[in-house]
Parts: C-alpha cells; structure tokens; sequence
C-alpha cells in the first residue's frame, strides 16, 4: 500500500514539474533552479522569500517551498527560515532552510516525510542596499579660528552591530572656498563606523567673507556593498569670523619699532604718531576692516611726519680732543689716515644712525693711537719728574714762602712736551724738584700768645720780693726765640711758665715807722708782737716759699726746653 501511495505521488509530481517549473512559472520578483541535490532527481524543490534591506544579518523568512516530491494535486507547502551565504547585500540563489512547516490542506499526508532542514535549496533572493544614517561631530562645538584646526566626525549609525559591512572610504564633501558652485572631495577611511578628517580654517584671498557656519556632508561611494550611494545631509561647522588684518602691507613691524622708540624722534612728531597708535582697538574683525585700514592710513601720515633727533656726536668731539696739538712729531702717512677718518665723519646723522656715529668714534680713537713718530721725536721719558713730583710733602703751609715758591717755580717750569732728544732737559727737572724740596725751610713758631703773656708782666716789679722777681726772670730768659713750627707745643709752653710765673708774684711787705726806739729784749706790750719776730719769720716762710717755687719751675724749663 505504501510503494503504491508512493508511485502515486511521485509520477504526476513528475510530470508536474516537468511541465510546470520553468521559467515562465516563476513569480515575478523570485528564481527558480533545478535541483542537482544528490538523491533529487525527479523534480524541482524551490524555495521563495520576499527582497529584505541590508540589515547585517544573513537570515530571511521562506515564504513558500515547493516540493520535487509532493504531488503537484496536493496542496502542500511550508514556511521556515533561511539563512544565506553570506550577510552582504546582493542577489543568492541558494539558501539552507531550516524550521520547516508545512501548511496546505494536503501538508497531513507528508507529516514526517519532509525534512525540517535543507540545504542549498534553489532560491532567487536579493537583498537590497540599506540607506546609510549618519551622525556629525566636531572636535570644535564653538567654533574654529582662522588659521586653526579641528578633528570633523562623520558616523553611519546603522551598522547592525557589524562595522565591517560599512564601506571602507567614504568622501566628505564641502563648498570650494576659491570658486563659487565647485565642491571639494575628500576621501576618508573607516575606523571602525566612523570617517574622520582634519579641518583646517583658511581665510580666502578671493572670499575673505568665508566663514560662518560652513556646510560639510558624506558621500557614499557607488561600488559600496552593503550602503546606497548617497549624500547626507548637510552638516554645519562654525568658522569664526577671522580677526581684522592688522599687517598694513608690511609696515605694521616698522610701526611698532617706532612705537617702543619715541626717543630717536622729536616729541611733538612722536606724539603725534603714538596717540594713533595707543589708540587702535586690536580686537576688530575682518568685517571692520575698514575702521583697521583707517588706522594704517592715520599711521602712515603719522610716519612720514617723524622728525628723528639729532644725533650724539659728544663722544666723538671728546675723542678730536685728545688729538696731538702738534702733528708735525708724527709720520705723513699715520697723519694721513687720521685725517682722512675725520673728514669721512658726517656730522648730519640723526640718532637713528648712533651706531654709524659711534663707529666714527672708534675709527677716530684707533686713527689716534696708530699715529706712529718720527724717528727721534718720541716723547721724552717723564718718569723721575713724576717720581720726584711725588716726593713733595702734602702740607706746604709749615714752610717758608721764599722755599715753597721756589719749589713752585720750578714745577710750573717744567715743559711736559718735550722730545727723547730733549731727556737731559727732562731729567734736570727731576733733580732741581729734588733739590728745592731739600731746600725747603720751616717756618718759625708763632710767638704772639709769647708777646701777650709778656706783655701782662707788671711794669713795676720793685713792689715785688726779689725771690719771685727773679722765678719771673729766669722764665724769661729762658725763651728761645729761634724754635720752628713743628716745636709749637714748645713755645706754647712758655706761655704757660709766664702766666704762673706772673700769677706767683709776692708784693713786699711795708713796715709801719716806730715812734721811739724800744729794747729788743724788752718785752712788747700785751696784744703786740715784736717787728723783728713777725719780719723774720714771715719773711722766712715767703723766702721759702718762693724759692721752691722757682727751684720748681726752674727745673721743669730745663727739661722741657734743653737742646
């Protein structure tokens, strides 16, 4: 029964597919191929799917299966899932089925006789390229400055969790900044989904107005696998709007030389030039360059007007004042050169030249010192004058006039420009200088405090004892008139002897008369005492008195003033 329900079900599924699979039965939008599965050669199995978009999988649901062995009467066919090649967009004509399901009316007939699984079923299915999403990034939010870079991010965000299906380049599309309706391309590579490229922000020479938010997209190339080649949408980068330009065709270094160097120029031109200049705003943009352009101007105006400052010539008239009153000592040909510098000096340079001026000087003192003599000309050696000049004492005042001026003469006598042929002239110099310093002579002491001490002696000197009289005139005589003024202190002291001598003077005594001669031996009346006992022994104490005195003074003189 089961070989005869067999037969009958392979023969008209035979003639079936015979008849019927062929290319004019096939559902528009599917494919059909012959089966050479080993074990399936009497028929056509197919296996048919709706196109799916790229979604990085290899998997589509089997809409329908047609079985080589179902009998083309039966009602029979069956869904599963597939699972291609490969995940990639493009067209496949075979699948693996798995989960096999049979439906129709007829499906009891073949539970457990079809497969669940199949593999290389005929197919014809295309999976169509996806339609890139993509997101924009830029490592500059705020925006980039002129002459500045920043990282520009584009991402395609549908990757289905599989990166490698994303093209590998892609370009990144943005306006020509140099000619109106061109775009410029830039192919970028993958890293991982994204495509990243530097941006660099340059002002345009023919559009300096080039900037603001500047649109940047993604091209997706045609020979992409899995992506449609598509331009996204347009993406912003804010470009800054580029600084003002401030170089004024090249002078705005000389400008701000001359800024920093008022005092090369004459105050009220210079003053003129920097009230400009402190008050230039520096923080205008290239949309006011109009207002920057007017400052160059006013600059320009300003510069041309600069008087510069005379220059310092105060060095080089010090220099031309060391030069030898008498050149006829030197050669022509050292004269010449030294003649020849001065006269190249240009006396009209302003302080803008002081390093020209400055060189004028060092040429000058190097002329000066390479003036060479003529023979026998040299200048005389002055070295024992200065030695002997050096002897003279510092303090002139304790010496005579007549020696100090003899001394004087003889230095204003001496010729400091004479030649090595006059050296015996030089050299006497040295030895009369030698000889007027020997020559020089003391001044005598000053003796007036003397004269006034003497002069308050009493021009009476009868009133006094002989005793201190005589202490008064051995001072006196003592005083040698002849000391010099280095024995000041020696004069001075004569003072001093004079003054005491003076002030121990003793007056006489005066006896009064006697009314009637008395007897010594008598004794004198009650409350009287003897003339003679009070004459002798005062005038004894006073005698002795005084005597020591001038014994005292007496040896003190003769100490202080013996030779």
């Amino acid at each position: 029964t089961r070989l005869l329900l067999l037969l009958c079900i392979l023969l008209p599924a035979a003639t079936f597919f015979s008849s019927k699979a062929s290319a004019s039965d096939a559902t528009p939008g599917d494919a059909y191929w012959q089966d050479s599965s080993p074990g399936q050669t009497n028929g056509y199995t197919m296996a048919f799917a709706e196109p799916k978009t790229y979604d990085g999988t290899p998997y589509i649901e089997i809409t329908d299966i047609i079985f080589a062995d179902v009998l083309t009467t039966d009602d029979v066919h069956a869904t599963a899932t597939g699972t291609l090649s490969s995940a990639d967009a493009g067209t496949y004509t075979t699948v693996n089925i798995d989960n096999i399901t049979l439906t129709g009316k007829d499906k009891e007939k073949y539970e457990g006789l079809i497969p669940t699984s199949m593999t290389d079923v005929p197919i014809n299915i295309t999976i169509e390229k996806a339609i890139p999403l993509f997101s924009f990034s830029c490592s500059a939010p705020d925006g980039i400055d002129f002459y500045e870079s920043a990282t520009i991010t584009i991402s395609i965000i549908n990757d289905f969790g599989r990166p490698e299906g994303l093209p590998d380049q892609i370009q990144i599309a943005r306006p020509n900044p140099y000619m109106d309706g061109l775009v410029w391309y830039e192919t970028v590579s993958r890293s991982v989904n994204q495509y990243s490229m530097i941006y660099m922000s340059e002002p345009d020479i023919y559009n300096p107005n080039n900037y603001g938010n500047i649109p940047i997209w993604a091209v997706i190339p045609s020979d992409s696998k899995n992506y449609q080649s598509i331009e996204s949408e347009k993406f912003s980068i804010l470009v800054l709007e580029p600084n003002a330009d401030y170089y004024w065709s090249g002078d705005n270094e000389i400008f701000h030389e001359i800024a920093s160097l008022g005092e090369y120029y004459t105050e009220e031109t210079f003053q003129v030039f920097i009230e400009i200049w402190e008050n230039i705003d520096w923080n205008l943009k290239i949309s006011q360059q109009h207002i920057v352009d007017e400052y160059g101007r006013q600059l320009q105006e300003a510069y041309e007007n600069l008087v510069p400052k005379a220059g310092d010539y105060s060095e080089i008239y010090a220099i031309l004042a060391t030069v030898p009153e008498d050149l006829s000592f030197y050669t022509d040909e050292s004269v010449e050169v030294l003649q020849n510098t001065i006269n190249t000096i240009n006396w009209d340079l302003s302080l803008l030249e002081q390093s020209v001026i400055d060189d004028y000087g060092v040429a000058l003192s190097t002329a000066i010192k390479n003036l060479e003599y003529k023979p026998g000309l040299e200048p005389a050696d002055y070295s024992k004058v200065e030695s002997s000049l050096s002897k003279i004492p510092s303090d002139l005042s304790i010496y005579t006039e007549e020696s100090v001026k003899a001394l004087e003469d003889i230095k204003s006598a001496i010729n400091w420009n004479l030649r090595a042929k006059d050296q015996k002239t030089v050299d006497g110099y040295a030895e009369s200088i030698e000889k007027a310093i020997s020559s020089l002579q003391l001044r005598l002491a000053d003796y007036s405090k003397v004269d006034e001490a003497l002069s308050k002696i009493p021009s009476d000197l009868s009133l006094y004892t002989e005793e201190s009289v005589k202490v008064l005139e051995e001072v006196k005589a003592s005083i040698r008139w002849d000391l010099k003024i280095t024995e000041q202190s020696t004069v001075d002291g004569y003072v001093l002897a004079i003054e005491q001598a003076i002030q121990g003077l003793q007056k006489k005594q005066i006896q009064a008369p006697q009314p009637q001669a008395s007897n010594p031996n008598q004794p004198a009346p009650v409350g009287q005492v003897s003339a003679k006992t009070a004459d002798s022994s005062h005038l004894t104490l006073w005698v002795l008195i005084f005597a020591a005195s001038a014994c005292m003074i007496r040896l003190s003189f003769k100490k202080r003033y013996s030779y």
